[in-house]
């Protein structure tokens, strides 16, 4: 990929939905509320310091369009995309970042317009991550404890990838060229900048489809993340990638497959619901 200078690196990481989602911590102390997140504050000090202004007007070539639109497309449109009121996955994960790779399960709800649920099982540890439309929450096994701003905005941030590309309808584009870099394929690579991030989008020359996409700039300084998408399937009208492979620095440290995928299935609410654990309860007025 073609790369641009890039300021050090700043961050840690959490995993949440279908990426690694950058946060830090003092830095996104500001005031601010979910509420406001989810509204698209115009004001500089309501939104997250790394979102643009939602009163600029992107650039956005002609060219970077087109091939956005039809990757669009070529998934079932943005309708259908868009259509999704509720998605629920289950997937096999391998985790090759152990001495030897481990395996495990995510299990995904996502409800629109702003709820999430991920829990991750490997035979070693539990881990629920939620965000209920109110209240970012995670549970490792000692029991629900509440997330600051940070990770609220983090999460809402990370639900809109589940709409990948619709996401960047509104982003900054920039068409590259057509790149040699999957392995026998060509493909058209649209930049693209939103909210503090670029990224690289590779959209197979034949079928339009994605193949990769590429993080190498977040709010907070250079990354080297890169997603691979393969193995696309038909679910309601979707053509959805069952094999996804999550790489950084050029090793992979993770791979799903998708055992189970449903959308726009009744899920209740109660699944996203925070309860304060015995010592929060206590401590309310």
């Amino acid at each position: 990929m073609t790369r641009s200078p890039l300021l050090p690196a700043l961050c840690c990481a959490v995993t949440f939905g279908a990426l690694s989602i950058g946060i830090t911590g003092g830095a996104l102390l500001a005031q601010g509320t979910a509420q406001q997140l989810k509204e698209k504050p115009s004001s500089a000090a309501e939104r997250p310091p790394w979102h643009d202004d939602p009163a600029v007007t992107p650039t956005q070539d002609a060219k970077a369009r087109e091939i956005l639109m039809k990757g669009i497309q070529a998934l079932g449109g943005a309708d259908a995309i868009l259509g999704r009121e509720t998605i629920h996955m289950k997937k096999k994960v391998i985790n090759h970042e152990y001495p030897q790779p481990m395996e495990g399960t995510i299990l995904l709800w996502f409800k629109r317009p702003d709820k999430i649920r991920k829990e991750v099982t490997f035979p070693d540890r539990h881990h629920v991550e939620v965000y209920d439309g109110k209240t970012a929450w995670v549970d490792t096994g000692t029991g629900p404890r509440v997330k600051g701003y940070a990770m609220t905005a983090a999460i809402i941030d990370g639900m809109k990838e589940l709409d990948l590309p619709v996401n960047f309808l509104d982003a900054e584009l920039t068409y590259f060229n057509v790149s040699q870099e999957l392995p026998g394929k060509l493909a058209h690579v649209v930049k693209v900048r939103k909210n503090g991030y670029t990224r690289e989008l590779m959209f197979d020359v034949d079928t339009f489809l994605l193949a990769v996409s590429g993080e190498y700039e977040n709010p907070w300084g250079a990354t080297d993340k890169m997603i691979k998408f393969d193995r696309y399937r038909p679910v309601g009208g979707v053509l959805t990638p069952h094999h996804i492979e999550y790489w950084r620095s050029n090793r992979m440290v993770s791979e799903t497959e998708i055992t189970e995928v449903t959308f726009n299935a009744p899920i209740n609410d109660e699944i996203f619901a925070y309860h304060p654990n015995p010592q929060e309860k206590a401590a309310l007025p």
